[in-house]
């Protein structure tokens, strides 16, 4: 290797490696800073996506472009998509329920993912974004190089590990000592993924994705098999019996999806690079005949869904990657059946799809594709039509999992002049009043108060361990609130616990007797915390958690896992008040 190109190669390796050290330093701001300065959520959600976005499109972009063209392509794919997801997230209050629904971050990853190749292409291929060797090509190096990336990003970290491990033994901290910085753990990942990334695109000619395509292929006449017995079996079994407990729909498209991708690395780049065995040209064009009735049989299992129960936005993202794939079968099918220049004409297909699919991603975070507005108005339509009864509406779906457009849906049902008006306006009424939705059902099915508090006692972990609680402890609560409990104790925390506990302590000297903090789970990553007065009864005031400088800190189910282990700790607040006759004044720590 010449001394110049040893020194090039150097040089951009530190390059990447700087590059990958912002990353990771960014990403702590966004983690860890900007939340406690910036109150926007929708603000912080359009920052946090735009930066995530532009350094993971530009690590993947740098090696077949410059770093001024990576940075360029990084910023086109980025940051339009993150005001796309930017702009969807008012359709929710919270941006946290937001992202709960799963959808947008997808949408927003596969704009990203699809759009970042052509970038690439029009920048490198013979015939700009439309040539295909170059989308090919580029698709495959993105997923490969970053698989590699991660694996030694991995291997970097249980290097780290084992070193800390090994000093420990001769009483060195040092390694302990810097990971201990806030900021550290996250910029030497993205320095060792930077590296990673520029010693990959080095090795290009080494790591290749050509060696997964030629195994991708093998799998084909495999494929081919099942297909064919499935289409034997289906008029005999059902879809039913032929697919048990699994989800129909998702199955078949998972079916599609990969009998697509074994195609695709089956048709290769060009003809001449194409699989030659005759075997696998003829299990690639039986296959692809038989796309179009699998993804049929997915679009018709949706749609018995639908017509039975309506649009939901879980439908509707399987309805829109159910005709993406169908797109897709209907191409391969017809270049077959034409005979001549199939793999051509699909190689064509795969680009007008890959485009129909950034599209359809991108509606979808644009009111075109609102799935919250189209469930809200299918679901009161369906109630209006007399296709769902009023006790079968699911109110606390549209009010609490539907955002804006199902509170603007509830007030719709609200105003109805329906026959069924009494029956409904009795069961808003009651969701109204319910914190949660087991609350909401529990109340309306009138079930048995008492035997819920019992059920209550019987569940709850005390802390420390014998701590008897008072037979009327709950006697005060209403069942929404004592549901709310139930709820959290049937989840888990992360070490398999009971998702509730209470802990009791002199937590108010000048009161005679203990107090209790009830901490339960709201969901995977929240609790909440109550209090149980000396008296012995419970009290559903919040006891809020505080960190120095006024912010209110919410603990993780991971909390209930530290009281468990005894990883807690009780004294004294260091603090000064104001006295002013019976009143004491005192700033919150």
């Amino acid at each position: 290797m010449a001394e110049g190109t040893a020194d090039r190669i150097a040089l951009d390796r530190m390059i990447l490696l700087a590059i990958g050290a912002l990353a990771g330093a960014a990403t702590y701001v966004l983690v860890e800073v900007l939340p406690d300065h910036v109150e926007n959520e929708q603000l912080l959600l359009l920052i946090a996506a735009a930066t995530g976005g532009f350094f993971t499109a530009f690590l993947a972009a740098t090696g077949p472009l410059s770093f001024l063209r990576a940075a360029l392509a990084a910023a086109v794919s980025a940051i339009p998509a993150a005001g796309l997801l930017y702009w969807a997230s008012f359709r929710f209050e919270a941006v946290e329920d937001y992202l709960e629904t799963g959808h947008p971050p997808v949408a927003f990853v596969f704009i990203l993912s699809v759009a970042l190749p052509f970038l690439i292409a029009a920048q490198r291929g013979a015939d700009g974004w439309r040539d295909y060797p170059a989308l090919f090509t580029q698709a495959w190096n993105i997923v490969v190089r970053y698989a590699a990336a991660w694996v030694f990003t991995g291997v970097f970290w249980a290097v780290v590990f084992l070193s800390d491990a090994l000093f420990s033994l001769v009483g060195l901290d040092v390694i302990e000592d810097l990971l201990d910085i806030d900021w550290m753990p996250f910029v030497l990942t993205g320095a060792a993924l930077g590296l990673a990334m520029a010693v990959v695109v080095e090795l290009s000619d080494y790591v290749s994705p050509f060696l997964i395509l030629r195994l991708l292929r093998l799998l084909m006449p495999v494929l081919l098999v099942v297909t064919v017995v499935f289409l034997v079996a289906l008029p005999v079994q059902g879809l039913s019996d032929l697919f048990g407990g699994l989800s129909t729909a998702a199955t078949l498209m998972a079916m599609v999806f990969g009998i697509a991708t074994l195609i695709t690395s089956a048709i290769d780049r060009t003809d001449p690079e194409a699989a030659e065995a005759p075997v696998m040209r003829w299990s690639a064009q039986i296959l692809a005949l038989a796309m179009p009735i699998l993804a049929g049989l997915a679009i018709h299992a949706i749609w018995l869904r639908v017509t039975a129960y309506g649009w939901t936005p879980d439908r509707l993202a399987a309805g829109a990657a159910a005709l993406v794939l169908m797109g897709y079968a209907l191409c391969y099918a017809l270049a077959v059946l034409l005979r001549g220049g199939w793999m051509a004409r699909i190689r064509g297909m795969n680009i007008a799809m890959a485009l129909g699919g950034i599209l359809i991603a991108a509606l979808w975070l644009t009111p075109v594709l609102n799935p919250q507005r189209i469930t809200a108005q299918g679901q009161v339509a369906r109630f209006v039509r007399g296709e769902t009864p009023v006790e079968a509406l699911d109110l606390w779906f549209i009010k609490h999992e539907l955002g804006h457009a199902g509170t603007a849906a509830i007030a719709q049902l609200s105003a109805l002049d329906h026959p069924e008006a009494a029956a409904l306006a009795a069961r808003l009424e009651l969701l109204e009043d319910a914190d949660n939705r087991y609350g909401f059902e529990a109340v309306e099915n009138a079930v048995d108060l008492p035997a819920m508090r019992t059920d209550l006692l019987a569940n709850l972990v005390t802390l420390p361990a014998g701590h008897v609680l008072p037979q009327t402890v709950f006697d005060e609560l209403e069942a929404s609130q004592v549901s709310a409990v139930l709820e959290g104790c049937n989840r888990l925390t992360p070490a398999g616990h009971p998702g509730c506990v209470v802990i009791f302590a002199d937590f108010v000297p000048e009161v005679d007797g203990d107090e209790g903090i009830l901490i339960y789970a709201t969901s995977s990553t929240g609790t909440a915390l109550r209090i149980i007065r000396a008296d012995g009864k419970a009290d559903w005031t919040d006891a809020p958690v505080f960190l120095t400088g006024h912010r209110m800190l919410s603990l993780s189910p991971g909390s209930i896992d530290a009281l468990h282990a005894g990883d807690f700790q009780l004294g004294p607040v260091p603090i000064t008040v104001l006295g002013l006759g019976d009143a004491q004044i005192l700033i919150k720590p």
